[in-house]
């Protein structure tokens, strides 16, 4: 399954492949992909023009989901309309391809859009009712002469747990070297987490300090700020890697609804995880579990240490 992160990819290969679909035997349309104003631009003979005019995303959560929306149904709405050779359309050429390309949609229900070369995604395509106040108004926003015209909607789902922090090795924290650069260190062999913090302080020529919650965050968003600008600056005068030890509790995953006696429930992690990318050095996040949400968005690279 695709990645909402794709989305994008995945559009153009939907108009492209639904453009195709209609070009090939045994419709054999002349079909283009234009604004409306521009549809008939350069183009000779009757044709057909698909007009992407909206989109929609839904997110749901499936059942095996941590928390948060793991999946999203996305909905795009074609204007496909038929043009005529000329003025005249004397052999009704349009009313034909109008028909032809209805009744393409209604025979291929399901469309195999390639969005890379290892990678189809199946999209399902769904005639649309058009009310006549919707057509008027994408017509008249167009400024070109109103044209028969029918809507498609095609639907997809994709994937929204994908992560951008990618899974490496000591070395890769070691090129990350720049300030504010996270990283994460997840597993339950505590003494390797702790040893391989220091290798890769070590590479670096830089000290460790390692440093607890309690050293990150505070009850308020004002002593928070305090204790992280004296933490950042004692890293910045010993010119050290920060690792942030045992770091479930806050940038783990967590329950969605949060226990009122949990001592970070009021804490922002988003803000929190702001603050640390502004930190002088590399700072590592030492969890035993998965991370969550805002520290799998942010962290550069995570290296693993299972149980040995």
């Amino acid at each position: 399954m695709s990645s909402l992160s794709n989305y994008g990819q995945v559009i153009a290969a939907t108009t492209l492949a639904l453009q195709s679909m209609l070009a090939g035997p045994p419709f054999s349309l002349n079909v283009t992909a234009r604004a409306l104003d521009v549809a008939r631009s350069g183009v000779t003979g009757s044709s057909i023009n698909l007009f992407l005019y909206s989109d929609s995303l839904i997110s749901y959560r499936e059942a095996s989901a941590q928390h948060g929306p793991s999946r999203v149904i996305a909905e795009l709405r074609y204007l496909v309309s038929a043009f005529a050779a000329d003025v005249d359309d004397t052999d009704a050429a349009s009313h034909r391809d109008f028909g032809t390309a209805q009744a393409a949609i209604e025979r291929h229900p399901v469309l195999t859009v390639p969005v890379t070369a290892s990678e189809n995604l199946q999209v399902w395509l769904t005639p649309s009712p058009l009310t006549t106040e919707v057509l008027t108004s994408l017509w008249q926003a167009s400024t070109a002469p109103l044209r028969v015209s029918f809507a498609v909607m095609a639907s997809f789902t994709l994937d929204t747990t994908e992560r951008i922090t990618k899974l490496g090795t000591i070395r890769d924290v070691v090129k990350l070297a720049g300030a504010g650069a996270i990283a994460v260190f997840s597993g339950t062999d505590a003494g390797a987490k702790t040893v391989g913090a220091a290798s890769a302080a070590t590479e670096l020529r830089k000290a460790l300090v390692t440093v607890g919650l309690d050293s990150v965050v505070a009850p308020t968003p004002e002593e928070t700020d305090a204790t992280l600008d004296r933490l950042f600056e004692r890293v910045k005068d010993e010119g050290a890697v920060l690792l942030v030890d045992d770091a479930d509790a806050l940038f783990g995953v967590r329950p969605e609804e949060l226990d009122p006696d949990d001592p970070y429930a009021a804490i922002d992690v988003g803000a929190v995880l702001d603050r640390l990318g502004n930190a002088p050095g590399v700072v590592i996040i030492a969890l035993t579990g998965p991370s969550g949400d805002e520290l799998a968005d942010r962290a550069r690279v995570e290296v693993r240490f299972p149980a040995s």
